[in-house]
């Protein structure tokens, strides 16, 4: 029979499960600010960006955050190209009932690119410094590798039949004009508007899923 000190003690530990589980759970998906990362990290993306030239104080003076690497992807529906495009799986879900509200609504969305991962943002930067563009001008086409909303899984790229992929005219469309009205019922946000405070190009292309922001209409 355990004594009084064992059983007390079993109580104890049960009763801190609950917080325990709580301690480690994974961080939410998608978050409107992305959390703190791992030290190790930091440091890489820190190395591979001197690489590439930008300048240290780059990413403060553009309030930017290093954003975490997604894992678990799910396939969204293929891009204008035929590419294969993933998400994280509550990005994609609500992507999913996007499309098929616009649908309903006599607008076709198409995906243009999702996830993209460090090594690939990373490319893109460096391609452009092969050609000869300035840091600052690659900088302000495609994001500092390791801070990209691409690079978490919750941001896709959107197009319509008859625009060409990722061109401010999208901002002329049907379905741009459905997006600024109905996007954020599903979560998804524009990130890039014209004289955003991050140093990019206008991106009227560029919709980012928040975890938590969608309205319970977007159920429809």
């Amino acid at each position: 029979m355990p004594s009084t000190r064992t059983t007390r003690l079993a109580l104890v530990l049960a009763a801190a499960l609950p917080f325990a589980s709580l301690a480690h759970a994974a961080a939410p998906l998608c978050p409107a600010t992305p959390p703190p990362q791992p030290a190790g990290w930091v440091a890489h993306v820190q190395q591979v960006n001197r690489s590439l030239g930008i300048p240290p104080d780059y990413a403060a003076r553009h309030h930017l955050s290093i954003q975490p690497e997604a894992k678990d992807l799910v396939q969204v529906p293929r891009d204008v190209y035929g590419r294969k495009q993933e998400m994280v799986a509550p990005a994609a879900a609500a992507l999913k009932r996007m499309f098929a509200a616009a649908a309903r609504d006599g607008i076709k969305l198409e995906t243009v690119s999702g996830y993209r991962s460090f090594a690939y943002q990373t490319h893109l930067v460096r391609e452009k410094l092969n050609r000869g563009m300035s840091i600052q001008k690659a900088l302000s086409i495609n994001a500092v590798p390791g801070y990209s909303e691409h690079q978490t899984g919750c941001a896709m790229d959107l197009d319509t039949p008859g625009y060409p992929a990722a061109d401010t005219v999208f901002d002329k469309s049907k379905a741009f004009a459905w997006l600024q009205q109905h996007a954020a019922t599903y979560g998804f946000h524009l990130s890039f508007p014209p004289g955003n405070i991050y140093g990019y190009e206008y991106e009227p292309w560029h919709w980012r899923y928040i975890a938590g922001s969608a309205t319970a209409s977007s159920k429809r």
